[in-house]
């Protein structure tokens, strides 16, 4: 990710390193990088608040298997196609794409990361699966943003103010009642943003 795309700010710089990583690792943990143009972020723990901005990019891209697990034939002698899952965040998607095509009875799934299609025509089969796109609906997305905003923000902030539209996120989250200073800083940040891309906010 480049550097200007999630960018943390906090009173203790320590403090806005931490959860730059943890925001990376969580959006890539549940697929959010391509969903989400650009992120900023402002904790402080003595006030104490999060606030979290994401601009959503414009339409949904189209995510192919081979975008998040690695394929390949099975041990010899084994009619079957293994995938191999980087993430999870797309299994039941996926499982539902694989059984309308090769039925429930030839997908073997008894490990977390690790999906068996079983098919005579493996050969093929290997390199066609690789290139089958998996829809992606907006609500199982927003599911997927709300997830992530809830391993974000801070343990103990459950007090929280959002608003999820189609061109952004904004979260405000604090362990007491959310104040209209930091709705205000939540709004000015997403203005700032929506002007740095080019929208009107």
């Amino acid at each position: 990710m480049e550097d200007d795309t999630i960018i943390v700010e906090s009173p203790e710089e320590l403090g806005a390193d931490i959860y730059r990583r943890v925001i990376i690792d969580v959006l890539s943990d549940l697929a959010l990088g391509r969903v989400l143009l650009k992120v900023r972020a402002f904790v402080d723990v003595t006030e104490p608040v999060f606030i979290f901005l994401g601009l959503r990019k414009k339409g949904l891209a189209s995510v192919k298997i081979s975008d998040f697990a690695d394929l390949e034939i099975g041990g010899y002698g084994k009619a079957e196609v293994l995938i191999s899952l980087n993430k999870e965040a797309y299994i039941p998607q996926l499982l539902t794409k694989l059984w309308e095509r090769y039925g429930r009875g030839n997908i073997l799934h008894e490990e977390r990361t690790l999906i068996v299609v079983e098919t005579p025509d493996y050969m093929t089969e290997v390199d066609l699966l690789g290139d089958m796109v998996i829809d992606e609906k907006v609500q199982e997305i927003n599911d997927r943003i709300v997830d992530a905003m809830l391993r974000i923000i801070p343990e103990g902030f459950r007090v929280r103010y959002h608003q999820l539209t189609d061109e952004y996120i904004l979260f405000v989250a604090s362990e007491d009642p959310i104040k209209q200073d930091w709705k205000d800083r939540a709004v000015s940040m997403r203005d700032q943003l929506l002007k740095e891309v080019g929208l009107n906010a």
